[in-house]
């Protein structure tokens, strides 16, 4: 089992406002960008490696969303984690960039487990 964190995912208003932040007042990269069905996403690096995943769709409230986790094979992950006890949000969901589920932690933290789709990671991942 795998489990890879690959970013903090946050709600915002305006994406472009908020990229310019991350860009020009805190000093990181502009990683991709995805247009999606009901918003938009961009992901943007750290000098340091980690990644905040920017997301604008308004359904959901502004803020921290959840942490982004990265699994090879989501069915597996969720089989092991369901035997250590874990608590499962809903079910797996298809998405644009492959199959996720939220757990979450023993202090009510969202995480998002994302089984990405093969193109999705030889177009952004690799």
């Amino acid at each position: 089992m795998r489990i890879s964190v690959m970013y903090s995912t946050m709600i915002v208003d305006d994406l472009s406002e908020s990229v310019k932040f991350y860009r020009d007042v805190l000093g990181f990269s502009e990683g991709y960008h995805v247009d999606l069905p009901v918003g938009a996403i961009t992901i943007m690096e750290s000098p340091g490696g980690a990644s905040v995943e920017l997301i604008e769709a308004k359904q959901f409230p502004t803020g921290l969303y959840s942490v982004g986790c990265d699994v090879d094979d989501l069915d597996e992950v969720i089989g092991c984690l369901k035997e250590k006890g874990c608590v499962i949000l809903g079910e797996i969901a298809s998405t644009t960039v492959g199959r996720q589920v939220f757990i979450q932690d023993p202090g009510g933290n969202r995480l998002c487990l994302i089984e990405h789709s093969e193109d999705y990671r030889n177009k952004y991942m690799s």
